[in-house]
């Protein structure tokens, strides 16, 4: 099957953070209309303070109206290597800095909506310092031990998606505390 063919983009709303579109696209069933979130990219850091210890940040996110734990984060600056952005975000939400920055994976957070590309760092050799956050950024760091992760989850404390992957991607949220299942419980 072909691939679709960009007709029109038009936008409807603008910012420094992202730019909605209305888009119209040539298929094989003809001309048809998405709207589209073009987004300059994002970061975030999986960063272990000590053996067994994560450093994440509870942040107010207005979306939501609620409170999250999360893995530190943040959008890309046009022109900035994404490393520098890992770094920048790190310390700016969390206070600290790391000696060594390394790519895990990149993922598509929101294909459906969104041509934001996401990229997960391991940030090692972490140096504790002041935050430093944006205006109207609500963030303050906490450091969890591995074993509380699962209860954080379930909680509903760590809710978003770059969150539990990273500990999906990690392996540390349900194999440390894993629960039989109430029909593995029956089997047993």
């Amino acid at each position: 099957m072909p691939a679709p063919s960009l007709l029109a983009d038009h936008a409807v709303y603008s910012s420094q953070r992202f730019r909605l579109a209305r888009e119209t696209w040539q298929t094989v069933d003809g001309p048809v209309e998405r709207p589209v979130i073009h987004h300059p990219g994002a970061v975030a850091v999986i960063a272990t303070v000590a053996s067994g210890q994560l450093l994440l940040v509870r942040q107010f996110r207005y979306p939501i109206r609620r409170w999250t734990l999360e893995i530190p984060a943040g959008t890309r600056v046009p022109g900035e290597a994404p490393e520098m952005t890992a770094r920048r975000e790190l310390q700016e939400e969390s206070g600290w800095s790391c000696g060594q920055l390394q790519e895990l994976t990149r993922m598509y957070p929101a294909v459906g909506v969104s041509d934001e590309e996401l990229i997960l760092y391991r940030a090692d050799d972490l140096r504790a310092g002041a935050a430093a956050p944006e205006p109207g950024e609500l963030v303050a760091p906490e450091i969890v031990p591995f074993p509380a992760l699962r209860s954080c989850v379930e909680r509903g404390e760590i809710c978003d998606a770059k969150t539990l992957f990273a500990l999906t991607y990690l392996g540390i949220a349900w194999a440390l505390t894993a629960r039989p299942t109430p029909a593995s419980a029956a089997e047993a």
